[in-house]
């Protein structure tokens, strides 16, 4: 099992340190990173061959585009042009060349995987948990677009799909799991189990022990599927409280797009707090999947924040 954590390629990841020399003092007891690329430059800070999976890029709200609902996409978007200017086209191929664009830059990083979330959701269903389309719509259309830009034929990284808690794969449906691995053309697709995402499925979850015997559960319903789990990305938040009191009291959305979206990532953020795993049980959890990758994947303010994090789950899993 190789163990990472996640960084992207943004100015603000990466001027946490100084220097490739630097960044090895970060790394050290880690197999290498999680890289969320947005094209920046990361050689003077992380090393190639540290670079162990990416993360590609997921749009939250594609399926309405997809399927030519330019109505649906005004209403979420604001207008045409921005619907147009969002996705880097006019239609169903600009989805595909986005996909490629990531999975391109797994192929240059000679990354061992890639990370694709399964979902769709506008923001007032972020909101809401109240969602205009199925699981069924989601995958299905995930699988298109995917046998389109990755033909069986093709070769490559590990494609792992992620879950979330939006509809898609959420990890609690088993026939839906199976719908989606069965419907990838793609010979090397797994999943990439988040352990947090998955807790987001269940509101009534009050405490780290909850959760684990939560996903055990999940896990129990799954069978001979949790095999096909090669990566966990490894976090917890507890926050069924904050997401039911936010759907008893929506605030106000903005009209302008780039207002309602500030509004919308901070509540999110809110609701996936991405922080170490830390209960008895957690350990066990890990050795029952028996993944090839394990992520610790956490959100920090800064350099400091995130090695305290790293610690803490470290000292958890009871490493040395």
């Amino acid at each position: 099992m190789k163990t990472q954590f996640n960084i992207t390629s943004m100015k603000w990841d990466l001027e946490r340190y100084t220097s490739v020399e630097d960044f090895a003092t970060a790394l050290e007891g880690f197999d290498g990173v999680e890289l969320m690329d947005y094209g920046d430059d990361i050689s003077p800070i992380i090393p190639e061959e540290k670079v162990i999976g990416i993360h590609m890029r997921c749009p939250y709200h594609w399926l309405d585009f997809w399927n030519g609902d330019m109505e649906r996409c005004i209403r979420e978007y604001g207008s045409e042009k921005q619907v147009y200017e969002n996705f880097g086209g006019t239609d169903r191929q600009a989805l595909v060349d986005a996909f490629l664009q990531d999975w391109n830059r797994a192929l240059l990083h000679q990354a061992e995987y890639a990370v694709y979330h399964i979902s769709d959701v506008t923001c007032m269903e972020c909101l809401t948990g109240e969602y205009a389309h199925t699981d069924e719509e989601v995958i299905d259309a995930a699988c298109e677009l995917i046998n389109q830009a990755l033909p069986a034929t093709a070769e490559g990284p590990w494609l792992l799909l992620e879950n979330l808690w939006h509809p898609g794969l959420t990890f609690t449906r088993p026939e839906m799991t199976r719908r989606l691995l069965e419907g990838i053309h793609y010979p090397k697709t797994g999943f990439m189990l988040d352990t947090g995402h998955l807790m987001h499925t269940d509101l009534e979850l009050n405490s780290q022990e909850e959760a684990v015997s939560y996903i055990h559960r999940c896990l129990d319903q799954h069978g001979e599927l949790c095999d096909r789990i090669r990566g966990i990305h490894l976090n917890q938040s507890l926050t069924g409280a904050y997401r039911k009191q936010l759907m008893e009291n929506l605030p106000e959305l903005s009209e302008d797009y780039n207002e309602r979206m500030e509004k919308i990532y901070t509540c999110v953020f809110r609701m996936d707090q991405h922080k170490p795993f830390t209960c008895a049980g957690v350990r066990e959890l890990i050795k029952r999947i028996d993944p090839d990758y394990l992520t610790y994947e956490f959100i920090s303010n800064n350099r400091e924040e995130h090695m305290e994090l790293l610690r803490q789950q470290r000292q958890a899993l009871h490493e040395r």
